[in-house]
């Protein structure tokens, strides 16, 4: 057990199975930057469907005061949860300069898995505009490897499910995608193979549209933007956009593993369509790397939706820390889980 190999503090707690305490904690969090603030509604049921968690909590008398989560993928592991208690939320308001027990005993901590070769890399996604995670990012040694995109998609009115079948319950990952997306960094199959899987053939049943999806739902307290605050209270009010986005329980899908023949932006747009009937939503959010070759070739061939036009792309950072240096140039796997 990993936490038998470090000499922590007694007051870090390591566990493979989440308590109540933590995920009391996980779910009271609220997100997002300086103008955007959400709040995640699926949190027990994410933390149940962690694919080899490894939880890393700061406890006292019974109270925990934060907690880490890594999802362990082989030796590259994510860091999913980075939640502190509110008596600890002043963390994240400048640059520490001091060695502070939590500074000190992390940095020990993945400076010790490193070495060992147990770890090859931890990663995380942070916004950039986020003072807490740029916090983390700067006292932890982490470095931007990666530019990630926040591209949404979405439709007023319902669309045609056209030829998109779907798969509730898939045994395997078509071959297909398999093979276009195992070399890219961070790629891993474990939720890959779990939700639904959408897809498209043609007239001699050879793939040629692929996304895996995961249904999410959100509690937006504030949009981007300078009336981002006023705009959530009225936003119920207001024709058209409240189809596509609803405050108090905001769904929509979130895709990966996305895969189009040829780059095919109508293919693109017939899949998201079809996934969007399906599942009778209104809005997908894909997070995707901004050197993807799909997503560079049809980012300006999309008619991408109201809310796009209203929110734009906004950029998520994947950081790391490693013994090895990476180049910015490798396409970057993106889970669609990770983000929500």
């Amino acid at each position: 057990m990993v936490g038998k190999t470090i000499g922590m503090h007694p007051i870090f707690k390591f566990r493979t199975k989440a308590t109540e305490e933590i995920i009391s904690l996980l779910e009271s969090v609220t997100l997002g930057t300086d103008g955007a603030h959400y709040r995640h509604l699926d949190t027990r049921e994410r933390i149940l469907e962690a694919d080899n968690p490894l939880f890393l909590s700061m406890e006292r008398h019974t109270k925990v005061l934060g907690n880490i989560t890594f999802c362990q993928r082989e030796k590259n592991w994510y860091i999913r949860y980075f939640a502190f208690d509110s008596s600890m939320q002043s963390l994240g308001t400048k640059k520490s300069k001091s060695e502070g027990l939590l500074k000190k005993e992390l940095n020990g901590f993945f400076d010790e898995q490193l070495k060992s070769g147990e770890v090859e890399s931890f990663y995380a996604y942070i916004d950039p505009r986020n003072v807490k995670s740029l916090w983390m990012s700067e006292n932890f040694g982490f470095e931007t490897i990666g530019e990630i995109a926040t591209q949404t998609y979405s439709s007023v009115r319902k669309p045609k499910s056209g030829r998109v079948i779907v798969d509730s319950n898939p045994k395997e990952i078509p071959a297909e995608v398999q093979a276009h997306f195992q070399s890219q960094r961070f790629f891993f199959n474990e939720q890959l193979i779990k939700g639904k899987h959408f897809s498209i053939r043609d007239n001699n049943g050879d793939l040629i549209a692929f996304a895996k999806t995961t249904s999410a739902h959100w509690e937006i307290k504030r949009l981007p933007g300078k009336f981002g605050g006023t705009l959530v209270k009225v936003l119920p009010y207001i024709p058209l956009l409240n189809r596509l986005i609803k405050p108090k329980n905001h769904s929509f899908l979130v895709p990966e593993a996305v895969f189009i023949k040829n780059n095919d932006p109508q293919l693109l747009t017939e899949l998201f369509d079809g996934i969007l009937a399906h599942m009778n939503e209104r809005v997908i959010i894909w997070w995707v790397d901004e050197q993807d070759e799909l997503y560079t070739s049809i980012q300006s061939k999309i008619n991408w939706g109201l809310l796009n036009k209203i929110i734009g792309v906004n950029q998520v950072n994947l950081v790391e820390r490693s013994l090895t240096k990476r180049t910015t140039e490798n396409t970057n796997y993106t889970s669609g889980f990770d983000f929500i």
